[in-house]
């Protein structure tokens, strides 16, 4: 049986002040490093968290911009090669154009050279013919 004396009041006494010194300068202060812990904690998570949400918004504008000015460039390179094609075209056709012209003026050229020379060779071939007849009838030819 248990008795109730005054030893066990004196020990309960004791253990219940015991009790309450360590709790008020013990686990009191131990627990509140530790929420204040757990409170630092959460809040670095929170940071952590909004601060990768932050990096993958700039990284999609990111993304975004340099798809931008993929397409842009593309239509610059674009733009750029038509004009430089339809330069071509120009150069070439004014080239083909003057080559003709050179081509048609030259012929020209020759088909009066042709002309003369037909000319002058008709005039010798007739001095010839008659050179050639008066020798063969030796007599003057008109």
């Amino acid at each position: 049986m248990l008795e109730l004396n005054f030893t066990f009041v004196l020990q309960l006494a004791a253990f219940l002040t015991f009790m309450w010194v360590l709790t008020r300068f013990f686990f009191r202060p131990i627990l509140n490093v530790l929420d204040e812990r757990v409170e630092k904690t959460e809040g670095l998570k929170k940071t952590a968290q909004e601060m990768e949400e932050e990096v993958e918004r700039r990284t999609e504008e990111y993304e975004e911009r340099l798809k931008e000015a993929r397409v842009k460039s593309m239509e610059i390179k674009n733009a750029l090669k038509k004009e430089g094609l339809d330069e071509e075209k120009s150069m070439v056709s004014a080239v083909t154009k003057e080559t003709k012209d050179i081509i048609e003026e030259k012929k020209g050229g020759i088909y009066e050279d042709v002309k003369k020379v037909k000319t002058e060779m008709e005039k010798q071939a007739e001095d010839i013919s008659r050179s050639i007849a008066e020798k063969v009838l030796g007599r003057r030819v008109k």
